[in-house]
């Protein structure tokens, strides 16, 4: 038995189902048919909840993957995008979990899922930080931490060269990337906020059993928590003297997208590189400004994308704060330490194999294979079958519900034009360690 193979015997697969309405039918002698559920894997991540692109993955904004969602799930409620409280007051979603086989995996074979090892040992080191008993994830549904020692030590051993049944890849990605100046002058007048000292994040799990990892954010005032300024008001100067620009940059529309990402990459005018991350928001309900312009009737259905979006505001450059104020939301940021995208987990993401996912349903760390269709590089238009296994390492506030995620693909031209397209139904099953409460 290879290395790789001891790993995956270390682990069950379960198909994830939103909502005990969606769970799939099974067939005879308890075998799982059909999953039944979607991964919407480009909805923009808004304000990346906890940190990282997308608080990592796909910024674009696609045309209604709501829509989508509800025609497969049927009679499942799905949360709505940008609660001011993370996750909402209550999910809706409840998630469903049937044991398969792996050659049950679509695609398992075809794909190289050693690749996907690195990033899972990034996640191992914070697994191994955690005592024995510590819950995995939000209520503890990814099990102890002790139950994925296995698993860990197993990868540990495989090697990234390890499957002999690799036929091909798709590569791409997306990251957002500014051009900015530590000084404001000529071009460079949209400053980059760092966090403010009076901005807090209450975690409700310390004060309700069924917090499900939500967060509220705001400032007290007056001993009161409050809602944080909103994105006009921070606009317009409430946050100004106060020492918190990290750098300017020459781009509105460049630093919106980092903040729907959540992350990014700053290129400064030295020429120097430095990564950009998550740091904290001001806890608004998120607006995609796609939904905003098509809302507005100023873009088409299909015209969502992240490309149409910069061209609408390359169109309409006196337009841009009127648009962009109607998304409350604002995100901070912080000059990372690590020369890389990080998410959430703090762990520096890794192209077409690191995940966005709702924290209220699975935790950081979990393997998930993944079903969905991936645009065709130099193929306007057109799609593909995507079989990968990828790690849940990040989350973000337009992330919400059972079965949904937002696929991190690098840092690149191709890897931004990629994942701008990337939108539509999915599926994705669960690998959890043996003995993990189902």
């Amino acid at each position: 038995m290879s290395r790789l193979a001891i790993l995956f015997t270390a682990c069950a697969v379960l198909a994830c189902v939103a909502g005990a309405a969606c769970r799939a039918p099974e067939a005879p002698g308890g075998q799982l048919a059909s999953p039944g559920a979607t991964v919407a894997a480009g909805s923009a991540a808004a304000a990346r909840a906890d940190g990282g692109p997308s608080d990592a993955a796909a910024v674009a904004e696609i045309e209604d993957a709501g829509a989508a969602d509800a025609a497969v799930l049927g009679g499942c409620p799905c949360l709505a995008d940008g609660a001011q409280i993370e996750g909402t007051s209550a999910p809706r979603d409840t998630l469903t979990l049937t044991e398969v086989a792996f050659r049950d995996l679509p695609g398992w074979a075809d794909d190289h899922v050693a690749e996907a090892v690195p990033s899972f040992l990034r996640s191992c080191e914070k697994l191994a930080q955690l005592a024995d008993g510590a819950p995995v994830g939000s209520d503890g549904h990814g099990g102890a931490a002790r139950q994925w020692r296995k698993a860990c030590r197993a990868a540990a051993r495989v090697a990234a060269d390890s499957d002999a049944a690799a036929t091909g890849k798709l590569t791409g990605y997306y990251v957002a990337e500014i051009h900015a100046s530590k000084k404001r002058h000529g071009k460079y007048q949209t400053p980059v906020l760092g966090r403010p000292d009076d901005l807090v994040m209450i975690d409700l799990s310390g004060f309700v059993n069924d917090a499900h990892g939500r967060r509220i954010w705001g400032r007290i005032d007056h001993g009161e928590l409050v809602p944080y300024y909103t994105r006009a008001e921070i606009r317009k100067g409430m946050l100004a003297r106060r020492g918190l620009e990290l750098m300017y940059a020459d781009d509105p529309v460049d630093l919106l997208f980092a903040q729907i990402e959540g992350s990014a990459k700053a290129i400064l005018d030295d020429g120097t590189a430095v990564w950009l991350e998550f740091e904290g928001k001001n806890g608004r309900a998120y607006r995609g400004v796609g939904g905003i312009l098509r809302g507005g009737g100023y873009l088409k259905r299909g015209e969502g994308t992240m490309q149409g979006i910069r061209q609408w505001f390359h169109d309409h450059v006196d337009r841009f704060d009127e648009i962009a104020d109607q998304d409350a939301s604002y995100v901070f940021f912080a000059v990372s330490k690590q020369p890389g995208a990080v998410g959430s987990q703090k762990t520096i993401l890794t192209a077409r194999r690191s995940m966005a996912v709702d924290r209220a349903f699975i935790a950081m760390s979990t393997p998930i294979w993944v079903e969905a269709n991936a645009p065709v590089p130099g193929k306007k238009g057109v799609t593909a079958v995507w079989h990968h296994l990828l790690i849940a390492q990040d989350t973000g506030a337009g992330i919400v519900g059972a079965v949904r995620g937002d696929i991190y693909w690098g840092d690149d031209v191709e890897a931004a034009e990629l994942g701008g397209r990337m939108g539509g139904p999915g599926k994705y099953w669960l690998l959890l360690p043996r003995g993990v409460a189902k």
